[in-house]
């Protein structure tokens, strides 16, 4: 009996292995087949950036503008492979249907002689726009500065926005900015004046040839006047730009 048991045993374990290693082949070909007709699967490439946020900036530059009830946003994004570093304020948030500015300060490195690198730098962002109007310049402590009236065509509504752009060859530097209202009226133009009149250099770094535009740009500056509520009044300078242009003389208290 025990022989008898044995076989039948060795019998009923052999029919399970088989029917196992059948139902494990006919589990790979219903893989391959499904494999089959979905085609190979292809690894989308990662696109990096060419512009990496630097964390926690060292402010070079400071900014107001008194219409913005809240302090600038600031970031610094630096070129990967070209070394060029653009400083960027933004204030109010582009998303919510409310007033915005955004003002970038791009120093080119070796990424600017790169092909297409000018449509690369802007990093204002893009907006919904309509045709743009006739470009004009508007007058500022750094000379005349292009505008350009255009439409915002948002989600929560159209927008009126001016981008304003200056550009100097020595050194390269380059002013780029972009001011929209809360909805379709007009954007003070005395505004965003008075906005790149208040634009200061706190670091120049290792190149004293922006110190020294910037201190070209104070000896021109217009402070902004009262004759508009809209305007804030900018306040006396009392620095050393200041001094030498209004040196004390000996006796004067």
């Amino acid at each position: 009996m025990l022989r008898t048991f044995a076989s039948e045993m060795q019998a009923t374990l052999l029919r399970v292995a088989l029917y196992g290693c059948v139902l494990a082949v006919f589990g790979l070909i219903g893989m391959e087949l499904v494999s089959s007709q979905s085609g190979p699967v292809v690894a989308k490439p990662v696109v990096a950036s060419d512009w990496i946020d630097v964390v926690k900036p060292i402010p070079a530059f400071a900014i107001s503008i008194p219409e913005f009830a809240s302090e600038p946003q600031y970031a610094i994004r630096r070129h990967a492979g070209g070394g060029g570093r653009k400083d960027i304020f933004t204030f109010g948030n582009p998303d919510a249907p409310e007033a915005t500015a955004a003002i970038e300060i791009y120093r080119p490195g070796s990424e600017a002689g790169q092909p297409g690198a000018a449509e690369r730098t802007a990093s204002v962002p893009e907006l919904r726009l309509s045709g743009p109007q006739a470009e004009r310049t508007i007058d500022t402590k750094f000379g005349p500065a292009s505008i350009e009236a255009f439409t915002d065509r948002a989600a929560q509504g159209e927008r009126r926005c001016l981008r304003v752009t200056r550009q100097f060859d020595e050194p390269a530097f380059a002013i780029n900015g972009r001011f929209c209202s809360a909805g379709l009226e007009l954007v003070d133009r005395r505004m965003v004046a008075c906005a790149l009149d208040r634009l200061t250099l706190l670091s120049a770094g290792s190149d004293p040839r922006l110190g020294a535009l910037f201190a070209r740009a104070e000896l021109k500056r217009s402070f902004c006047g009262q004759n508009s509520v809209f305007v804030a009044a900018t306040p006396k300078r009392t620095d050393w730009i200041e001094a030498s242009r209004d040196p004390k003389l000996r006796g004067r208290q």
